[in-house]
């Protein structure tokens, strides 16, 4: 066969690519094949930020934890979860293994105490100076341009099955009973003009303060054989919607 036989563009692939090295599937338009799926570990759980030399981690008792929740919408990166002060939400993209691209968030405008503010506006600021991460088990640790290196520690991640849910929640608890057992309950409703209902189990991830009023995003899914004096519905917090402080 001589090369009059070969498409012209197919020629001066070929003749570029004896230069270049490039094989004649290359030179043939083979499309190269996908990197490996390296964003499946980040997805698979919540993150809680554990580690980030030169600043006080919050983790309970000195404030909210600072936790990171990956996720697929329509196609699109979107990682979003609690900064410290706030709840947040920004695009990222996986662009090959162990790189990570996170642009600006946005956040609710929760006014919290000073030095959690700055701790919030610093983390935000350095989520945008992420380039690579690493997932090694239950760790993951993300490094940023300028050489700083936070760690996270994986937490449990609702399942795809969830559904989503908006409730409210009143301002105060009120005395109720669990069993024998006499306690204190949330009280809830999906529409603002329907009554208080109790609610006696938790809302995990979601940290109650009285004297605010919220309306919350939650996931609920069913329980597989839950024991006998717990629930067979279990809410995870998935975003806070709303929040107000409530004058007495």
């Amino acid at each position: 066969m001589t090369l009059s036989a070969f498409p012209r563009s197919l020629i001066r692939c070929l003749a570029l690519g004896a230069a270049a090295g490039l094989t004649l599937a290359a030179c043939a338009g083979t499309p190269p094949q996908p990197a490996a799926d390296s964003s499946a570990a980040l997805t698979a759980s919540r993150w809680e930020l554990t580690r980030w030399p030169g600043h006080t981690v919050p983790h309970g008792d000195n404030g909210e934890p600072v936790i990171l929740n990956f996720a697929q919408e329509k196609g699109q990166g979107r990682v979003s979860g609690r900064a410290g002060c706030n709840q947040f939400s920004a695009p990222y993209s996986v662009r090959g293994p162990g790189q990570l691209t996170i642009v600006q968030a946005v956040t609710t405008r929760m006014a919290c105490p000073g030095p959690a503010m700055q701790f919030e506006a610093d983390f935000l600021d350095k989520l945008q100076a992420v380039n690579q991460y690493k997932i090694d088990g239950q760790q993951m640790e993300m490094k940023t341009l300028d050489g700083q290196t936070m760690s996270f520690h994986a937490r449990e991640k609702p399942g795809a099955s969830a559904k989503i849910k908006f409730i409210y929640v009143a301002s105060e608890k009120v005395p109720c009973s669990a069993g024998v057992m006499r306690t204190t309950c949330l009280q809830i409703r999906e529409r603002k003009e329907d009554p208080w209902q109790l609610w006696y189990g938790n809302i995990q991830g979601f940290n109650f303060e009285p004297g605010i009023a919220y309306r919350l995003r939650i996931l609920e899914e069913q329980v597989a054989n839950p024991p006998a004096d717990a629930s067979s519905i279990k809410w995870t917090l998935d975003m806070v919607v709303e929040q107000e402080v409530v004058k007495k």
